[in-house]
């Protein structure tokens, strides 16, 4: 019995560690699957979170920009301000010389009754007399044709008058306009500071020299003053010169102008300008004008004048807002 015993034990203690071994190694493996999915569904979870949170950040960024974009359009105001600006050029013919101008101005009250520009000046001109006439000398080529042909000149003139003016001025409105084919009426007026620049005229003349003539260029003098006539009819004169002899030797003479006119707008729309001017002007200075010798020089000029003018109108935009001119 004890034998047998024995031999029950023998074989069935191997059978019982095998089976044993067997469960080990099951529950061991099952354990390594089950960290290997933990750590899976972690990897898993962390880059979910990572994604989640790169999303939030995107999410937040367009909803801050969306705010700002809000925030921005409503700062902008739509608003229609009228047209407050304009610059004009022209030329002016007058009874006493002609000028080129520019205008610079700001238009006030475009909405009201009272509404009128004010304007700043520029023009630059020339003043003459009415006395000065053209002539051509066509004698001395045909006596003298080797001789350099004369050009024209004006007899009796002695100096020329430039004068620069720099002024301020207003326009107001008389009349509206009814539609696009009628003419809006201003009244202007303004006033200015005058420098004026007097250069010496030049003539190319014969000068006795002895029992000679001399051919020269000169300008008028007490001591020249029969040649530069021709005071005694001998022909002394043979003709103008060009514009730069007398440059360096300009005086300045400082006056002051006050001018009075209407002005035609003919502009097809606001933004345009264009029209004319019919008005009469007073420049007078601090000393005696010499233009002529053969008349009576003037401290002053008393004229009428008829002027051209074009340019454009505009909107001074303010800033952070959309505007709509008119």
């Amino acid at each position: 019995m004890r034998q047998f015993f024995i031999i029950l034990v023998t074989l069935a203690v191997p059978q019982f560690l095998y089976s044993q071994t067997k469960l080990s190694q099951s529950s061991s493996k099952d354990s390594v699957l089950k960290v290997q999915q933990a750590r899976k569904d972690s990897v898993q979870l962390a880059m979910q979170a990572k994604r989640d949170s790169i999303q939030a950040a995107l999410d937040k960024k367009k909803e801050e920009a969306r705010i700002r974009k809000q925030m921005a359009l409503a700062r902008r105001k739509k608003i229609i301000i009228p047209i407050t600006e304009e610059i004009a050029m022209g030329y002016r013919q007058g009874s006493d010389g002609w000028t080129f101008f520019v205008n610079r101005g700001f238009i006030k009250n475009p909405n009201d009754e009272n509404k009128h520009t004010r304007f700043l000046f520029f023009e630059l001109g020339e003043k003459k007399n009415p006395k000065e006439i053209k002539t051509l000398n066509e004698n001395f080529t045909n006596i003298y044709p080797n001789e350099p042909k004369p050009v024209s000149y004006k007899y009796g003139k002695i100096n020329n008058f430039y004068p620069l003016r720099f002024g301020y001025g207003n326009s107001k409105p008389l009349t509206g306009k009814l539609d696009n084919k009628s003419v809006i009426i201003h009244w202007i007026y303004g006033t200015s500071l005058n420098i004026g620049f007097l250069k010496p005229y030049y003539l190319d003349l014969l000068i006795p020299e002895g029992s000679m003539y001399v051919r020269k260029v000169d300008k008028y003098s007490e001591a020249n003053k029969t040649s530069f006539l021709d005071l005694e009819n001998r022909g002394t004169i043979v003709g103008g010169t060009d514009f730069t002899h007398g440059i360096s030797e300009c005086k300045i003479i400082p006056g002051i102008s006050v001018k009075s006119a209407l002005y035609f707008d003919y502009s097809a729309t606001k933004k345009t300008f264009l029209g004319i001017e019919l008005g009469s002007s007073l420049e007078v200075y601090t000393k005696e004008v010499p233009i002529m010798a053969i008349v009576k020089n003037r401290p002053y000029f008393l004229n009428v004048y008829a002027d051209f003018r074009f340019g454009k109108r505009w909107a001074k935009k303010p800033l952070d807002e959309e505007v709509i001119e008119f």
